[in-house]
């Protein structure tokens, strides 16, 4: 279970109802245990697990992306902002990059002329107020000898410099967009698009010999103006595209155009995966062997997520009793695992406990709870997170990891094939240890300023009051160097009604569909194995005829 924080996808509300019902659920699921003497904790299994032979240092490119290409990747900062929103946007864009290619990610303040001989590419973002450009930076992309993808607001400074610039290339920014944009045409597919995000830049066309329309803003009167312009090796985004991002964003045609920009490389044929979701001890084995059925049945590859020991220490959702499980002490559910695996199963380590200590953090027991970050409930009753847990180190975080494993091996179950952080979230140095005990998460990433101020990969620099996330298209080498396969659809939450389910459906469904825009995507969603199988059947069913083929989750996680 997941929840996310100063996020660019999803509303809050969404993600607080979704806490509150996993919280029902977790009561509902947990009543029915019996109580049962807790069995010792396995030895720790400490080193790395196989797929860590996955894991890279930041800056390389995703497995299957050509091994040639480097892309440098600039990013301004803003005079007026916080400083570090320059380094966000940055590590939004290099972590699309990697997809396609290495990168280097630098302060464009730092150019120096032919910087960016030897690179394949150039991804640039300038914020709307950012800093001074070095005339060199401007001087070689109008040069026009490497591809250059600009994602912003201060492309004027292009043209301002060179009066001849415009009639070159056959098109010159025009101010600000008058009217509200509403959503955004890419390749006949309409995405949207939060009014919150802003204005973007107004972009006229002089010759349509020499530029062309790759997208189009749509304007809340039913106006349209270009939203991306390409000509010759330049290629315009008239906005940065990485604020108030759902499902179905113009977000996706930024990501692919970042992919076109930098390779040229046929795309592979649209893949989905599905994951099971917050499995533990507490699991009903029954409802594990249905889904396992089903989906074996349809030849559905799928992934669990798995958590090997519940931890209900004030009996919250236990009629008051303090409640703790280790998978040992389910051996019908082990087997429930065993024959899951058997039918097409991969386990996702899913954290220890799914919980943190003795106290709420901020519910109170596994699976609700955050495991590798602090969280609190404010005032509104919405999830606040509070910063790295006591004694946060590498160290702490391979110990929970070691620990984990060993549970499992005391069962005899497989290794993780991924990790996934609950509710996506840890500290810096918990996902530098992901990083190197497993090399490929499943997930969508948190990330902290700081971490790449200089070059990636400083966890004394990175500032946990600014975390915020992201989720991929694609798979993804983030600034971590662990390799991400992406969630990027949601999931299905329990419904009151029929009408509820399917405005859940759709929900996903059409995030699938949109999300075919972009070339290479993978969509993949979360299940919870309690809901039974009939909406599992619908969604798979929708995400099949948008084309997709489902596939494993090693499929997915090389290339």
């Amino acid at each position: 279970m997941r929840s996310s924080t100063n996020t660019v996808w999803g509303p809050a509300w969404l993600r607080l109802l979704f806490c509150v019902l996993t919280v029902i659920c977790a009561i509902v699921v947990t009543t029915s245990i019996p109580a049962v003497p807790v069995s010792q904790p396995a030895e720790p299994r400490w080193g790395p697990v196989p797929s860590a032979s996955l894991a890279g240092n930041p800056g390389d490119p995703a497995p299957g992306a050509p091994a040639d290409h480097r892309t440098l990747v600039l990013y301004n900062t803003s005079v007026t902002g916080p400083v570090s929103s320059g380094e966000v946007n940055g590590t939004y864009a290099a972590n699309l990059v990697s997809h396609s290619s290495a990168f280097e990610l630098r302060q464009a303040a730092k150019y120096q002329p032919g910087d960016m001989t030897g690179f394949s590419a150039v991804v640039y973002v300038g914020p709307m107020d950012g800093g001074p450009l070095p005339d060199a930076f401007l001087a070689d992309v109008r040069a026009g000898h490497t591809p250059v993808l600009w994602l912003g607001y201060d492309v004027n400074r292009l043209f301002d410099g060179d009066s001849g610039y415009a009639a070159r290339i056959g098109w010159s920014p025009d101010g600000w967009a008058e009217r509200a944009i509403v959503g955004v045409d890419y390749k006949q597919e309409r995405l949207s698009r939060d009014p919150r995000a802003g204005t973007s830049v107004r972009t006229r066309l002089l010759d349509t010999a020499k530029a062309s329309v790759v997208a189009e803003s749509i304007h809340d009167d039913g106006t349209r103006t270009p939203w991306a312009v390409r000509s010759g090796t330049l290629t315009y985004v008239a906005e940065i595209p990485f604020a108030y991002v759902g499902p179905t964003d113009r977000y996706l045609a930024a990501a692919d155009l970042i992919r076109v920009t930098l390779s040229q490389s046929p795309p592979r044929p649209a893949r989905a995966l599905v994951r099971l979701e917050d499995v533990g001890p507490t699991a009903n084995p029954v409802q594990l062997t249905q889904i396992a059925d089903r989906l074996h049945s349809r030849g559905v590859p799928f992934s669990i997520a798995l958590y090997p020991y519940y931890r209900d220490p004030k009996g919250i959702a236990n009629s008051g009793t303090p409640t703790e499980l280790r998978l040992a002490d389910r051996p019908e559910v082990v087997r429930a695992l065993r024959y899951m695996i058997d039918r097409g199963g991969t386990i996702v380590l899913h954290g220890y406990t799914h919980q943190l200590d003795d106290e709420p953090n901020p519910y109170g027991v596994s699976g609700p709870d955050f495991e590798f970050y602090r969280a609190r409930l404010n005032d509104q009753k919405a999830v606040e997170l509070v910063g790295p847990v006591p004694g946060d180190s590498m160290q702490w975080a391979n110990e929970r990891f070691a620990r984990a494993l060993g549970e499992l091996a005391q069962v005899g179950l497989p290794d993780p094939e991924a990790f996934e952080f609950p509710h996506y979230t840890a500290s810096a140095a918990g996902y530098q240890a992901a990083k190197e005990t497993f090399g490929v998460r499943y997930d969508r990433g948190s990330y902290f300023p700081g971490w790449c101020s200089t070059t990636c990969g400083d966890i004394a620099r990175a500032d946990p009051a600014g975390i915020f996330t992201q989720a991929f298209p694609y798979l993804v080498r983030d600034v971590y160097g662990a390799v991400v396969v992406p969630e990027n659809l949601g999931y299905i939450p329990p419904w009151s009604d029929a009408g509820e389910l399917d405005h859940r459906i759709g929900e996903v469904v059409s995030a699938a569909k949109a999300l075919r825009v972009v070339n290479d995507g993978i969509a993949s969603f979360f299940y919870h194995p309690y809901l039974g199988t009939e909406a599992l059947d619908r969604v798979i069913d929708g995400i099949t005829t948008a084309g997709y083929q489902f596939v494993p989750l090693s499929d997915a996680s090389k290339g």
